[in-house]
């Protein structure tokens, strides 16, 4: 399978690169490290600009329906430590409406993300290991679905004009979008400082057309959602371990000991090329899932594996940084702990990699 990439996408990644490192600046992160994280005005100018369009049919206001393309965005947001939060918006929302809904009004609202508005998902739950299985309940009345539960972990639901819920039912798993004023939203406090809540729905009542998938999809329409956000999450993983390992490099090959670089010491060179081995086979099987996911809905082996060696690289990379910059990386005034807390945000969402690996184990014996 050849991955190299097109000229359009190797204009998508060279512009956002020059854009990320003009608006996100060390001084400029600095603004969001105890504030609400989220850049509003770099988020309008991704808007104007076109970028938040990637991955979307051309017909909805976007450039196409390639997730390559999307995730060429998410790993620039990685690398650059973006203060946007933009999966549940642009993976979740808008790639699960475009997919599976029918309704004029649902696929409106995929047009409207791509010039800004702001949509989010409240998936995850607490003590729920099992997010196709949801606790959150949903009971049908009339026209009506009533909806009770708690989700965690959703991101900018305070920002945004409505929350995308997973529910179970006796017609099966469905997918919901919810007003955000009808839910109740607490702020999270997270590792990085990333704008996340936790979104309570009593006895919440919404019309049967916010159901985003034909009857009996529910289960299918879940199941994609999840495996297109652990590949996109798994694309921030790797812009965030790209740039810890860049930094390892840049300062291995200038601190000095023992009147020699500290890069020439075999330990520390071998260490550093572990990172750079590990960070090549995750973007491999970040590539492999994307593009698989773009032709099939259903690549779920392909996401746990990008999900695993995520979880894992993130791991290692972050420690191994830490240790060859021999304690430099706590400093505040240094920008890799920040980048030490994204990875272990990375790592953990979503599940760790062992809680992966025992459910690509669980696929593969049973043949799926």
């Amino acid at each position: 399978m050849d991955f190299s990439e097109l000229s359009h996408q190797r204009e998508i990644r060279e512009s956002l690169n020059k854009i990320f490192s003009e608006k996100c600046s060390s001084e400029k992160l600095k603004e969001f490290d105890n504030e609400f994280k989220h850049d509003e005005s770099l988020y309008d100018f991704l808007a104007t600009n076109g970028y938040l369009g990637l991955g979307i049919n051309e017909k909805l206001n976007g450039s196409g329906e390639d997730l390559y393309d999307l995730g060429i965005l998410f790993e620039c947001l990685g690398f650059y430590a973006v203060p946007l939060s933009l999966t549940g918006c642009l993976v979740d929302v808008a790639q699960t409406l475009q997919k599976f809904s029918k309704n004029d009004n649902h696929q409106s609202i995929v047009s409207s993300i791509t010039k800004g508005e702001i949509y989010t998902s409240a998936i995850l739950e607490p003590l729920n290991h099992d997010p196709e299985n949801p606790t959150t309940t949903a009971v049908f009345d009339g026209d009506k679905v009533i909806i009770n539960g708690s989700k965690y972990l959703s991101e900018i639901s305070s920002l945004a004009k409505g929350i995308l819920i997973s529910a179970s039912s006796n017609k099966g798993v469905i997918l919901v979008l919810v007003k955000t004023d009808e839910v109740k939203l607490t702020q999270l406090t997270s590792t990085a400082n990333s704008p996340l809540f936790k979104v309570e729905l009593n006895n919440v009542s919404i019309e049967r057309s916010n159901i985003v998938h034909q009857e009996g999809r529910g289960l299918e329409t879940l199941r994609y959602l999840l495996q297109i956000n652990m590949v996109m999450r798994s694309y921030i993983a790797l812009g965030v371990t790209n740039k810890m390992t860049s930094l390892i490099a840049s300062y291995t090959s200038e601190r000095e000991q023992f009147g020699r670089v500290i890069g020439t010491f075999q330990a520390v060179s071998h260490r550093a090329a572990d990172c750079f081995i590990e960070l090549e086979c995750l973007r491999l099987v970040n590539q492999q899932a994307s593009t698989n996911l773009n032709t099939n809905l259903d690549c779920e082996n392909d996401a746990l594996v990008s999900k695993i060696w995520a979880g894992n690289a993130c791991h290692k990379i972050s420690y191994s940084a830490q240790h060859l910059h021999g304690g430099a990386g706590v400093d505040k005034d240094y920008v890799l702990w920040r980048y030490c807390l994204l990875a272990k945000e990375c790592e953990l969402i979503n599940g760790s990699a062992s809680q992966n690996i025992e459910r690509l184990g669980l696929n593969i014996t049973s043949n799926q």
